[in-house]
């Protein structure tokens, strides 16, 4: 991730980069990673908690719903991410992908 936004102050410019490495793909039900932070070239980043992440797919009311569920290996690494802002940047880009398919569909 490369942030753009030139209204994010001392944030502007500067890279994160992270490593997904899928476990289980079951087509259309459900995806489960591992999830980490990382160098340039894939390494994981010492000291940086690493997450499952199981993202589940169900119908609701004629449409898909996902249910995203993180597991981390201890309290300290789950509140470490949070005070990172997990959360917000989670939401962030759901809003995004939001923006984007109902571009995709013409709804916009």
């Amino acid at each position: 991730m490369r942030c753009t936004d030139e209204n994010q102050g001392e944030f502007y410019g500067q890279e994160s980069w992270g490593k997904a490495v899928y476990q289980e793909i079951i087509v259309p039900e459900k995806i489960v990673f591992t999830d980490m932070f990382a160098d340039e070239g894939g390494n994981a980043a010492d000291g940086m908690p690493v997450t499952l992440v199981t993202l589940t797919f169900v119908e609701h009311e004629g449409k898909a719903k996902l249910i995203m569920r993180s597991r981390f290996a201890s309290v300290e690494g789950l509140q470490q991410v949070m005070g990172m802002g997990i959360v917000q940047g989670c939401t962030s880009q759901f809003y995004r992908l939001d923006d984007l398919l109902e571009k995709l569909q013409g709804l916009r």
